[in-house]
């Protein structure tokens, strides 16, 4: 089975610590499959936007392998090769797509609570700074629409400081605040897709 993994710099595990070898050379867990524990963790497409790091790779799991929530768990796997489209670059315009996204959700509490000059000022904002102030600046204004204006405005800000795991967050609660968990699940298969599209991924 062919999934993906996450990792450090290095080729370093963000939670484990454990440095994987070289491609092509398998590792077995020792201990039965335990999400989050034991076991060799891996990504469908749909799983990317939780586990975002600085490395990106293609990995080939045993094909046993059992299905937890948002990642893949199997006995055995090895490194296959590296996916060179995600750099910080594209980490970065990855932010920037979710602060966009995050922005639209703002737009849509301020229009059902009848703002429609503000809604046309978070639409009108041209960069990550002017939409960051914006949104500030229109959170102190509007009580109705406050969190979501404050979402739009913290996922500029993670734009701006190259934190694309937390603006991708940001997008999905900022969803799920106006639409509630049908409108996150449909975020999160967004970001998926998005990453899918740009880093030219198949499904595993």
């Amino acid at each position: 089975m062919i999934a993906y993994k996450f990792l450090r710099a290095g080729r370093i595990g963000p939670f484990s610590g454990f440095q994987w070898p070289e491609c092509g050379v398998w590792v077995r867990a020792e201990a039965g499959l335990a999400g989050c524990r034991t076991g060799i963790h891996a990504c469908r497409l749909r799983d990317l936007p939780w586990w975002l790091a600085n490395e990106l790779w293609e990995i080939e799991l045993e094909d046993d392998a059992a299905t937890d929530e948002h990642k893949l768990i199997a006995r055995g796997g090895c490194l296959r090769s590296r996916i060179e489209a995600w750099t910080p670059a594209c980490a970065d315009q990855y932010a920037k797509a979710c602060a966009w996204r995050a922005r639209d959700h703002a737009i849509e509490a301020l229009r059902r609570h009848g703002h429609e000059k503000q809604a046309a000022r978070m639409a009108g904002a041209g960069t990550l700074i002017e939409l960051r102030d914006a949104a500030g600046e229109l959170a102190e204004l509007n009580p109705e629409a406050r969190i979501s204006l404050l979402m739009s405005q913290d996922g500029a800000a993670c734009a701006l400081t190259h934190a694309a795991p937390m603006g991708a967050y940001v997008a999905a609660h900022a969803a799920k605040r106006i639409g509630g968990p049908v409108a996150y699940d449909a975020e999160r298969r967004w970001q998926s897709e998005w990453l899918a599209r740009h880093l030219g991924l198949r499904p595993s």
